[in-house]
Formats: C-alpha cells, sequence, structure tokens
C-alpha cells in the first residue's frame, strides 16, 4: 500500500511489486490519506456560498455585493496541493470516491456541483483563452446554450481567428475528443435562433457581426422578439465593445447570467479548481485580474432560488499556487483570500508499506 496524497486508484501490481516478492496475488494501491482539515474549509466555504446566494434579494447581476467564494490553498512543492485539488474535484463530482474520512459535505444532496479543474502550468500549453473555452466546455454538459455567454464569444473568435472554425480548434487542440461537438452545435444553434427572432436571412460566418450588431439594437430598442436576452443588462455593452483579449475576460459574467438562467433541474453549482496558480506570475496580470473578478466574483444564482432548490449559478473558486509569494489570486484590491491554511507534510505522506493477501 502507497500512502501518499492521491486520489484511491486500483493499480494492479506494479513493477516494483512484480519483482519485489513471488506472491503474485500481492498487489498495490494509491491511498489518499488526511487533508480533512482543508476539505472542511472547503466544504464549509462552499456551504456558506450555497447558503450567501439563496438569500432573498440576491441580484445575479450585482456586482458590488461583497462575496467570499474564493478559497486559496497554498504551500511548498511537493506538499501535496496538486493531489487535493484532484481529489477535491473527484469528491465533488462524485460522492463513492470522497475520502471516506472527509465525512459528507453540509449541503443538501440534490444541490448540483459541477467542478472544473484547470491547471495552469506551462506544461499544459494553457493560455488565458483556453481557461475560458474549458469552463464553456464543462458547461456544455448542461444540454443547454448558454446564449449571452455564446454570442459575445462567437463574436469574439470570428474577430481573433478568422478562418478558423472553433470546432477545427477544439479539433486541433484535443478538446474535440475530450467534449465533442456539443459546444460549435449550440453555438450555432443561438446564432440561428437570434436571427430567426429578428427575421434576418439565412447564416453563414460571414454574418455573425450583422446578428450581433441588430440584436445590440433591438436590446436598446428593447424589442419584445428580444425579450429573453434583454434581462442581461450588460450583454449590449459587450457586444458592442471590440472582441479583445481584455474584452474576453469579462465574458464570464455572462456566462453567469446563462447560468442563473437555466431551468431549475439543470441548474448547477460550478466549482472551478485552479491548480498551479504562480505559473501566472508573468502573464498579462491585468487581464487574469479581470477575469478572476468575472470568474468568482459576478457569478450568482437569482433570488428567486432557495437552498432548497435543486441547484444554483452561484460560481466558487478554489485556487492552488506554491508559496513563493507570487501568482496569489488577484482581486479588485488583492485582498487576503478567506482561506489560506499551509497545508503541514503529513509522516505518512511518502509512506510506503505492503499490502497483504486481500
Amino acid at each position: 500500500m502507497i500512502f501518499y496524497g492521491g486520489v484511491v486508484v486500483e493499480r494492479g501490481m506494479d513493477l516494483r511489486t512484480l519483482f519485489s516478492t513471488n506472491d503474485r496475488a500481492l498487489r498495490a494501491e494509491e491511498a489518499f490519506t488526511n487533508r480533512q482539515a482543508q476539505w472542511q474549509i472547503i466544504a464549509e466555504a462552499l456551504a456558506e456560498h450555497l447558503h450567501t446566494i439563496s438569500l432573498p434579494g440576491f441580484d445575479v447581476e450585482d456586482l458590488e455585493a461583497a462575496r467570499r467564494n474564493v478559497v486559496a490553498l497554498h504551500g511548498v512543492g511537493g506538499v501535496g496541493k496538486t493531489a487535493l485539488s484532484r481529489t477535491v474535484e473527484a469528491a465533488l463530482a462524485d460522492t463513492s470516491r470522497r475520502p471516506a474520512q472527509w465525512g459528507a459535505p453540509p449541503w443538501p444532496e440534490q444541490v448540483r456541483i459541477l467542478p472544473v479543474r484547470i491547471d495552469l502550468a506551462r506544461s499544459e500549453g494553457i493560455d488565458f483563452e483556453r481557461v475560458v473555452l474549458l469552463l464553456r466546455l464543462a458547461l456544455a454538459a448542461t444540454g443547454r446554450p448558454m446564449p449571452a455567454f455564446d454570442l459575445t464569444l462567437r463574436r469574439y473568435w470570428e474577430n481573433a481567428h478568422p478562418g478558423e472554425p472553433l470546432e477545427e480548434y477544439l479539433r486541433r487542440s484535443g478538446l474535440l475528443a475530450q467534449f465533442g461537438k456539443v459546444l460549435p452545435q449550440q453555438m450555432e444553434g443561438v446564432l440561428g435562433e437570434v436571427a430567426q427572432a429578428l427575421l434576418l436571412p439565412g447564416i453563414v460566418g460571414s454574418a455573425v457581426g450583422k446578428v450581433t450588431g441588430a440584436l445590440v439594437t433591438a436590446l436598446r430598442e428593447r424589442r419584445q422578439a428580444v425579450r429573453a436576452l434583454a434581462g442581461c443588462t450588460r450583454l449590449a455593452d459587450l457586444l458592442e465593445a471590440e472582441p479583445t483579449l481584455d474584452a474576453l475576460s469579462f465574458y464570464p459574467h455572462l456566462l453567469s447570467w446563462d447560468i442563473s438562467q437555466l431551468p431549475a433541474k439543470q441548474r448547477v453549482v460550478p466549482v472551478v479548481l485552479f491548480d498551479t496558480w504562480e505559473e501566472i506570475g508573468d502573464r498579462t496580470h491585468a487581464t487574469w485580474s479581470a477575469f478572476c473578478r468575472g470568474s468568482s466574483g459576478s457569478c450568482r444564482r437569482p433570488s428567486s432560488s432557495s437552498l432548497d432548490a435543486p441547484a444554483s449559478s452561484g460560481v466558487m473558486s478554489v485556487w492552488r499556487a506554491s508559496s513563493t509569494g507570487r501568482g496569489r489570486p488577484p482581486g479588485p484590491d488583492s485582498p487576503p483570500a478567506p482561506c489560506r491554511p499551509r497545508v503541514p507534510r503529513p509522516p505518512d505522506l511518502r509512506h510506503r508499506r505492503r499490502a497483504g493477501r486481500s
């Protein structure tokens, strides 16, 4: 038995075990141990977040309300932060994969949690644009389009990647095999529905600007034909803004609004786990700061919901960084995060034991 920070995984007989004994029945497996304190911090923060977004009068588009939906975990390299984030992701996605010693979380079982873990390490070849795409791709599992976000993203994509369809990019980057064609299909569906509502002719790729321009006019004039999108107060402004990388960093606000409009049975609570946060220390810091405010600050649930509802559109963010003094989660004034537990190295973190016969 190998004990260290890691998800429990059946491995069968590894080579070290195979060549250390004549006993062919001996097996090795990975087991996640300890870390109850860190799980408790995350679980309590998420429960508090769920309670906050269920309060009467909670406005999905209120950007000035105080919020505490970011948890930062930091520690020296090799202490097990990445293993912890992977285990948290697994535990939130499937209760059967939650370590037994952690115990049940303090929120109702009917709340639908959607963990999204994103590794920001340079070795992963990830950039800011890909992070935004990963968030949207994860939400494709709801089976519903995100019309406000999808329209602005489609306009951005036409400007930033002329001649390269989103589906082709997803295929080239390997994301199509992971997530399928759901997102491109949903985006095309949204574009077609808006064009039909505005009585525009058939859609081709070059018509995206025409559709979004007509939509902005209709939103400004409060036309009945676009009443489904009229509730998103900042949509017209973002559609009018130049579709740059900086503008892209504010699109998560639209995504939060879209989530809040999902039918009750399809609503989710995204929990975004950013790993290796210190790796962005010398990247475009202003753009990442805006994105952090958008992804962790403006993603809310409508005030008509309650904690007993099937799910929520609020977002919880968990940041993981090495304690090097760089790369801590930025905010409007870079305040200290609500929780920064220093993860101690337990005595058995790298302990190796042999498992006897089962």
